[in-house]
């Protein structure tokens, strides 16, 4: 620190005592975004988000063709999509497309929700589930908000959270991205390419 005059003493850093930080706007901007938080939250949200796509792909049931036969699950609310279409061009993708092809759509729903589930409840390639949570989430959002009595709100939370996992290091807490990630940057650093393609999924 150092003494000039009358003036407030000023510490390392740039903190004075008796005046005002001289921080600048711009500096305050790039405190917000460089703030740090503890990572369990987010490690305790990553498994309760896997464990609400495992639960519904429990409804997707290939012995009743995914809802063809009784008229429910998977084909009651893509009929609704259509019924109440939130894009035109969507509703089109589902008349021509999916209801064509449903058996093949319904497994590649069961499979891509039990995906979404695990990699995210096991915290194991974090991102990369939360890439396809992602994908997923704006599907269904897309195909669902023309449904009355649908709250965009849950859709929007839908879409969040795997975006939050996909930009923090969720995988690492609580998660087997923890026991992975050390591994990994010790090959990536030693020049293994897929390593440092793999380090980035955890």
């Amino acid at each position: 620190m150092r003494v000039q005059g009358d003036e407030a003493l000023v510490l390392e850093g740039g903190m004075t005592m008796g005046g005002s930080a001289p921080e600048t706007r711009s500096g305050v901007v790039a405190g917000w975004l460089r703030r740090t938080a503890p990572l369990w939250p987010l490690g305790l949200a990553r498994i309760l988000y896997g464990y609400l796509w495992w639960q519904q792909s429990g409804w997707k049931v290939p012995a009743d063709d995914f809802g063809r036969k009784s008229g429910g699950g998977l084909w009651y609310w893509v009929q609704q999509e259509i019924q109440h279409p939130t894009v035109a061009a969507y509703r089109d993708f589902l008349v021509n497309v999916m209801i064509p092809n449903w058996t093949f759509f319904g497994w590649m729903t069961l499979i891509t929700e039990t995906f979404i589930g695990v990699t995210l409840m096991l915290g194991l390639f974090t991102r990369l589930g939360s890439v396809v949570a992602l994908g997923m989430a704006a599907n269904i959002t897309v195909g669902i908000l023309g449904v009355p009595h649908e709250w965009g709100w849950t859709y929007t939370m839908l879409i969040v959270l795997p975006a939050l996992f996909l930009l923090t290091d969720a995988g690492r807490s609580f998660g087997v991205d923890g026991f992975l990630a050390g591994p990994l940057d010790r090959a990536a650093a030693d020049g293994s390419r897929l390593a440092r393609l793999l380090r980035w999924l955890v």
